[in-house]
């Protein structure tokens, strides 16, 4: 399991993201656009479509994760993220952290993972929770 921060950007999650890499000396696993995904969950209008949707940067043993999320589900700055070893284990930490919180993401399936959701749980804090399964 891996424990990271999560950065939620209001458009420029792409710019930052190849920033940090080049300043880190980490390289980028992932920049998923919602152009990229087209079919995600409600319409998005054109003039952000290309937007991130989920940006990744391994950086040595550790990693980042970001996304242009603020306008579309109201999360803003910081999340913990969780990468948990396998889906079930994912969304059985996500189903704890639900526990008398808030979803905003339910868990399931995404282009980049087999497991996936976002909550706040009941003393506010953000959380992202993913698996190192791929999709």
């Amino acid at each position: 399991m891996k424990v990271l921060a999560n950065i939620d950007f209001d458009g420029e999650c792409r710019e930052a993201f190849t920033n940090y890499a080049a300043i880190l000396g980490g390289k980028i696993r992932a920049m998923i656009s919602h152009r990229d995904a087209p079919d995600m969950g409600p319409p998005v209008p054109e003039e952000k479509m290309d937007r991130i949707l989920h940006a990744w940067i391994d950086i040595g043993n550790q990693a980042l994760m970001g996304q242009d999320m603020q306008d579309f589900d109201g999360r803003k700055g910081m999340s913990v993220m969780v990468q948990a070893d396998s889906a079930g284990e994912a969304q059985r930490i996500f189903g704890e952290l639900g526990k008398g919180g808030e979803i905003g993401i339910p868990f399931g399936e995404q282009p980049w993972s087999k497991g996936f959701g976002t909550v706040t749980d009941r003393w506010g804090v953000s959380w992202v929770i993913d698996t190192a399964e791929e999709a």
